[in-house]
Parts: structure tokens; C-alpha cells; sequence
């Protein structure tokens, strides 16, 4: 017998929250390294989750001088996300991304910061 479907709801609302609030919150303290598109939405989806599950995008025009997207991400599943002004409102978990597309942006920010790193390393 299974988990009640509620129950595994809960779950993944458990660990996709922890998980990029937690990174968010590492992430801004390091400045965000060099602002790639895969941490800004990293940066995005922290805000959104602590804000009540919605984008609220103060500043839409910051998206064109830091893009947040997945379209070079290491590791994606589905279509690349992108964070756009229209979205200001959107829930952010469960509408706009999954429990799979968090475990992408995961692995994705992973490979980034060893590539990072790496690069710093040779500097």
C-alpha cells in the first residue's frame, strides 16, 4: 500500500522548498558568483517560495541585465524555463515547475559551480 497522495503532495512541497531556499540563501551569500542565467533562477524561485509560492517581481527590467533561465543548464528533462515579467504573480511550485525541474536546476547549479570553480582555479 502506497502513501496517501497528500501525503506524497507534502513531500515534494517539503524537500523543492528546503532545497532551493536553502541554496538561494548560500547562493546570495557568495554574490551569486558570476550571475548565470541557471543562478539567477536559482535566485527567483528562493524569492517566489518565501513570498508565498508567487513571483513577485519588483524589478522586471533587472531580467534583461541578469537573465534567468535554463536553456544552457547542464541537465534538463523538459523545455528550458525561463523567468519572465509576465509571470509576476505565477505560483511558483507546482505551476511553473515541478518536483523534476527542481532536481534539474539541482544538478544543473551542481555543474555549473564545479565549472566555475575550475575556471577560478586556473586564473
Amino acid at each position: 500500500m502506497g502513501a496517501e497522495p497528500a501525503l506524497r503532495d507534502e513531500m515534494d512541497r517539503a524537500w523543492c522548498v528546503s532545497s532551493l531556499v536553502l541554496l538561494g540563501d548560500r547562493l546570495l551569500a557568495e554574490g551569486y558568483y558570476d550571475r548565470a542565467p541557471v543562478l539567477e533562477m536559482v535566485r527567483h524561485l528562493r524569492n517566489g517560495i518565501a513570498h508565498g509560492n508567487r513571483f513577485t517581481l519588483r524589478n522586471p527590467g533587472e531580467l534583461t541585465k541578469w537573465p534567468a533561465h535554463t536553456r544552457d543548464a547542464a541537465c534538463q528533462l523538459s523545455p528550458p524555463l525561463e523567468i519572465t515579467p509576465d509571470l509576476d504573480g505565477t505560483e511558483v511550485l507546482f505551476e511553473f515547475m515541478g518536483p523534476g525541474d527542481v532536481l534539474d536546476l539541482l544538478i544543473s547549479v551542481s555543474t555549473h559551480l564545479s565549472n566555475f570553480n575550475e575556471s577560478e582555479t586556473v586564473r
